[in-house]
């Protein structure tokens, strides 16, 4: 007669059975598949036209974009959607009597939320990226093998 033990459910073959059960449908683990929302996103980031006179500051795909990176395109658009912001609550304004607000405090507000906004959206989807390319790259050329082509290479083609 074999021994009783007493398992609580959550223990080692609990897990076993739940990430084997975490098999996507098409055949992948979840591990290793990417958000959704990466695509769209990263399709954005890829479009020149939407980079507009910021096109210098997108870094290489294969390169994160970084925090100061991000606070600088955050700050450029803050600063200037904010100033604009600040003449159209002064000609709104102008012939009320109520106090004005400061004429830092729009480019502020602005750029604190385009650099949330672009931390957790963009910057994200752009450093996830960036790092399995990275990795891709180092692979190739430590194996000498050439780098096969990638989804957005494939999509592009067609």
């Amino acid at each position: 007669m074999a021994p009783v033990t007493r398992s609580s459910g959550y223990g080692p073959s609990a897990l076993k059975r739940a990430s084997a059960l975490a098999v996507l449908p098409f055949g992948g683990d979840m591990e290793q598949r990417p958000f959704r929302a990466d695509e769209k996103l990263n399709e954005l980031n890829d479009r020149d036209d939407m980079w507009g006179p910021l096109l210098f500051l997108r870094p290489a795909r294969h390169q994160p974009l970084t925090v100061t990176r991000t606070l600088l395109l955050a700050s450029l658009l803050g600063g200037f959607f904010g100033m604009l912001g600040n003449v159209v609550l002064g000609l709104l304004l102008a012939g009320g009597a109520g106090g004005k607000p400061s004429v830092l405090l729009m480019p502020a507000l602005f750029t604190g939320m385009y650099f949330v906004c672009g931390q957790l959206s963009l910057a994200a989807a752009w450093n996830r990226r960036a790092r399995l390319l990275s990795r891709r790259l180092d692979w190739s050329q430590l194996t000498g093998r050439p780098l096969p082509p990638t989804r957005d290479d494939q999509q592009a083609a067609e």
